[in-house]
């Protein structure tokens, strides 16, 4: 069963790649979508404010980092295997980054 918080394989189209991604949404709701939202994760770390680096304490084999301005909406059933689960400590640090990722913490 996909679930949120979990990190599973998913190969993008070219010129992307296979990748882990963080399956986000509302717990009560990601068993009957079919559409999952996901963040791919990179481990081109840039330094942008709102990427989010997680690693071997989060349950990764390495560094990388959460990319909040690469949300998308994946077909369940293109989700590969599970790689990891993100830590329930750690679903703070992910809504700060998709709230300044998107612009949403500024009032305008």
């Amino acid at each position: 069963m996909i679930e949120r918080g979990d990190i599973r394989w998913f190969r993008f189209e070219r010129p992307d790649k296979r990748r882990p991604v963080l399956v986000i949404g509302r717990s009560d709701l990601v068993p009957s979508w079919s559409l999952v939202p996901v963040i791919p994760l990179s481990t081109q770390i840039r330094g942008l404010a709102w990427e989010l680096q997680l690693g071997p304490d989060d349950g990764l084999p390495g560094m990388c980092v959460l990319k909040p301005e690469w949300i998308r909406s994946v077909r369940r059933e293109e989700l590969g295997p599970l790689l990891a689960r993100l830590p329930d400590g750690r679903w703070s640090d992910v809504t700060r980054a998709v709230i300044d990722a998107l612009g949403l913490s500024h009032e305008g």
